[in-house]
């Protein structure tokens, strides 16, 4: 087991309805569920953010892979689909597209995809995160 991050908390509060806003750092993210699922769809729901994250962090390391080599990125985006699966209700599995620019040189194309194996999304989904809960009853918020 890893030592603990020095990293300040997540913290996401109600926001009403089934609406909820985390602050992460100075940035606050608004998570709501589509209007089939009683929300008003204001977000992202918060299953769609695990895809997100990997889509995101697997673009910024064949970014960043890229960048470093010179070659272009100019176009480049990543696509990640979701599938669900039962028996615990999850995801069962992403589908990650990286869509790159033409003109890039076959020989990068098998370190480009080691590279986007290696961002620490995909290695945390793969690997299978610790998920520790804890519940407090009275705590009020640090100001």
């Amino acid at each position: 087991m890893s030592a603990p991050s020095k990293r300040e908390p997540i913290v996401v509060t109600h926001e009403g309805g089934v609406q909820f806003a985390a602050q992460v750092r100075s940035h606050r993210i608004v998570v709501d569920q589509p209007e089939r699922g009683g929300g008003a769809d204001a977000g992202p729901a918060p299953i769609e953010l695990l895809g997100v994250s990997l889509g995101t962090c697997v673009a910024l390391y064949v970014q960043q892979y890229c960048h470093s080599r010179g070659l272009s990125h100019e176009g480049m985006r990543v696509e990640v689909q979701q599938r669900g699966a039962q028996n615990p209700s999850r995801i069962g599995e992403f589908f990650v597209k990286v869509v790159l620019p033409a003109g890039l040189p076959d020989e990068h194309l098998p370190m480009l995809e080691r590279v986007a194996r290696s961002c620490p999304a995909h290695g945390t989904l793969t690997h299978a995160a610790e998920v520790n809960v804890a519940l407090v009853i009275g705590e009020t918020a640090a100001a």
